[in-house]
């Protein structure tokens, strides 16, 4: 008899161990830690995997076991150390996880991905946004440029632009349509977390992190944007001569451009990750003087409302006196493509096209015939001092 009872003693003790390991196999999102009067929202992903292997954030990083003395979690990891030890479980149910971490509670939410793939897909939030912060201690937001790229399933790319210093950040979002939040699950100080939605349209998005407040604005991807440079240094033909087949001459730039005081360009930068341009004003103020036969161009850029002089192109005497593509460097090898008319914001002009190569980078330009000396189009590609893609587009946006 005892035998027997001691028998149904295991099966009850092992159907309770199972039951309660099946109920903590899956995916649960840490929201929230209280340690004494100190609350953290760190929000990362673990998953307690079927067999006992432990997953965080995608990576594996030990094992794990549930102890029915105690009631308790066991976790075991050489990746982070702090992931060790045992967590008391004080509350548990299908969507609900409360443990207690040598005296910090810890509050988890479980997640199911096929529920998180059918909201996102649901949410119209599939794309690229420029954000912008409207209200925050932190003043240096104001003069970065951050995009946000959510994509389906549930991934995401921060791209934030710092006078040049570029930070690529990348991670997991769920969309709730329920509590009207977006939970951004990565190393986004500002945006990670829970953020509350105030306002949503087609491109229109404003939502609020813990005291901040974020607008976003959709960035339009037209199909044709971005032409990308494929020739290569053996395209072009030994000794091949443009002389004669440009459309310009120094004697003609003259008096047309005594009758230009500026010239106004929209210069778009490629963000090679999002594959979308970001834009900047540039200004060349031009100073002809037709009796000493002299052309001056001041080049500006507009940034966050500041006009700062970077570099200036000067044509007369001897100065630039071989060059016929002034105001620009003349590209070598070069070649001429072909005369086409392009539409840029400033209208559609008849052009000379024409590719080269200043050292390693690779040129287009568009000449426009009956204007000497104003570029409709011009674009760069080559590579930055990190070896990554450094693409430039300028369009013509008004002459003056």
């Amino acid at each position: 008899m005892k035998k027997i009872l001691m028998g149904i003693m295991l099966i009850a003790f092992a159907y309770t161990t199972n039951a309660q390991t099946s109920k903590l196999t899956g995916s649960w999102l840490l929201t929230k830690v209280e340690d004494g009067n100190k609350v953290f929202e760190p929000y990362f992903i673990t998953d307690f995997k079927k067999g006992g292997k432990m997953e965080i954030m995608g990576i594996e990083a030990g094992s794990w076991e549930y102890v029915k003395k105690g009631n308790k979690i066991v976790m075991e990891s050489e990746m982070d150390k702090d992931f060790n030890g045992e967590n008391k479980i004080l509350k548990i149910n299908k969507k609900e996880l409360i443990v207690n971490k040598n005296g910090a509670k810890l509050f988890y939410i479980k997640v199911n991905q096929e529920e998180i793939n059918h909201e996102n897909a649901k949410s119209n939030l599939q794309g690229v946004w420029k954000i912008e912060l409207e209200n925050s201690p932190e003043e240096d937001w104001r003069h970065e440029k951050h995009f946000l790229k959510f994509a389906l399933p549930d991934n995401f790319i921060s791209i934030s632009n710092e006078n040049g210093a570029v930070s690529k950040y990348k991670g997991t979002w769920i969309y709730k349509q329920k509590e009207n939040s977006i939970i951004i699950i990565g190393r986004l100080h500002d945006l990670g977390g829970k953020n509350i939605i105030k306002e949503i349209s087609r491109g229109h998005l404003v939502f609020e992190n813990k005291k901040s407040k974020f607008k976003a604005t959709k960035v339009e991807i037209g199909p044709n944007s971005i032409e990308r440079l494929s020739f290569k240094a053996e395209d072009f033909p030994e000794n091949e001569n443009t002389e004669g087949n440009l459309p310009w001459n120094f004697e003609e730039m003259v008096p047309f451009m005594a009758n230009v005081k500026c010239l106004k360009y929209k210069e778009g930068h490629l963000i090679a990750d999002l594959n979308i341009l970001e834009h900047e004003t540039l200004l060349s103020k031009i100073k002809t003087n037709t009796e000493e036969q002299t052309v001056r161009y001041t080049n500006f850029r507009v940034t966050n409302g500041d006009t700062l002089q970077y570099s200036e192109n000067y044509k007369g005497g001897l100065s630039e006196r071989y060059n016929d593509f002034f105001p620009r460097f003349e590209p070598w090898p070069n070649r001429v493509i072909t005369n086409k008319s392009v539409t840029v914001p400033a209208g559609t002009f008849n052009c000379t096209i024409v590719e080269g190569f200043d050292d390693d980078k690779k040129i287009k330009f568009w000449m426009i015939n009956n204007k000497p000396g104003v570029y409709a189009k011009i674009i760069i590609e080559g590579k930055n001092v990190f070896d990554d893609l450094d693409y430039r587009v300028l369009e013509l946006e008004e002459i003056k």
